[in-house]
């Protein structure tokens, strides 16, 4: 603790009592949690219990992620318990803390962040950049996992989006497709939009057209990624002729594809090639098993921490870790017959 510094100041600071200082440094009731992170920030910017007892000097990782993804085993588990491994066999240990949408919001940090000292921090899923940039000015060593943040100059591992996607591309393309569609989503978020770009590499790169009437790219009728790709076959059921092939921008797109082509009465992949990106479990589990990129997930949790702890070790200036995805041939995707 800082000698200097008082509970008086942090109230004097904060324009608020001294009760209400000594229940949120305390973690008692009786003040919001917004309260709370803004009473830590005021300690921490006076100086004052930053050599508490309370604090614990062991090493420690403060993994973060949004709570709407905990579960998702399909990607996150492997990442998590990949982080934890790798952390370990360097002698740190990584503590995993959820942050609601209302904490992104009102940029509210964990408790666990004002109770340990954290020597860096590991960002895993999408913040809003306003929150990433709320975790910068804390000036601990940050490094974002499988997605970085334009305009925010910071460390990040992440899959090489445009690579895979021009990759698999290129694959049905080799197989002799010639009419191939595009699968995303309304949002767009910045992997399908990396995808997209891929996508269109790989076209151009062989000299094809896309007809982005069979593109799924924008806000569409409906909202539930289900119902507007729905409602996208719908539209598009009238055309004389469809693709011969689909990439799909992740795994889920492709699979919900597959039994709306089913459904149909198409037949998958003889009338027509599908394929994802990501390689998630349920990608061998449906008829016919999905052809797609394998995403590095243990990879990108390994390269993540090694990098994290670079940057606490020896400093340096922020960089981006690109990990190629590897291309899984299934049963989803066929070489063209002959007069198709």
């Amino acid at each position: 603790m800082n000698a200097k510094t008082s509970m008086q100041d942090i109230a004097n600071l904060l324009g608020i009592s001294k009760n209400a200082v000594s229940l949120a440094l305390n973690h008692k009731p009786g003040v919001s949690e917004e309260l709370r992170s803004r009473v830590f920030e005021a300690a921490q910017q006076l100086k004052y219990r930053t050599e508490s007892k309370t604090r614990k000097k062991q090493n420690h990782l403060l993994v973060l992620f949004p709570e709407s993804v905990q579960n998702d085993k399909n990607f996150y588990y492997e990442v998590f318990w990949s982080i934890e491994k790798r952390a370990k066999e360097n002698g740190y240990t990584a503590i995993i803390s959820g942050v609601t949408k209302d904490m992104e919001r009102l940029l509210i940090l964990p408790d666990l962040y004002h109770e340990i000292a954290f020597s860096g921090i590991l960002i895993i899923g999408v913040f809003t950049p306003t929150y990433v940039a709320k975790l910068k000015e804390l000036e601990t060593p940050l490094v974002t996992v499988d997605h970085c943040y334009d305009g925010l100059q910071l460390d990040s591992v992440v899959t090489a989006n445009a690579e895979g996607a021009c990759s698999i591309v290129s694959h049905l393309i080799r197989k002799g497709h010639r009419q191939i569609g595009f699968i995303g989503a309304g949002s767009m978020s910045k992997s399908f939009r990396e995808r997209w770009f891929g996508f269109t590499n790989a076209m151009s790169d062989a000299g094809l057209a896309i007809d982005r009437s069979f593109c799924l790219i924008g806000p569409h009728e409906a909202t539930a990624p289900d119902d507007e790709l729905a409602s996208f076959l719908e539209v598009i059921s009238g055309q004389s002729s469809w693709p011969t092939a689909w990439f799909c921008a992740n795994d889920r797109l492709a699979i919900s594809l597959i039994q709306h082509l089913t459904a149909k009465g198409f037949h998958v992949p003889d009338a027509m090639s599908v394929v994802g990106f990501g390689d998630i479990e349920a990608a061998q589990m449906v008829r016919p098993r999905l052809t797609t990129i394998h995403v590095q997930r243990e990879q990108l949790a390994f390269e993540a921490v090694d990098l994290l702890l670079r940057r606490i070790e020896k400093g340096g200036v922020p960089s981006k870790i690109s990990i190629y995805g590897e291309l899984i041939e299934r049963d989803s995707c066929v070489r063209v017959r002959v007069g198709v």
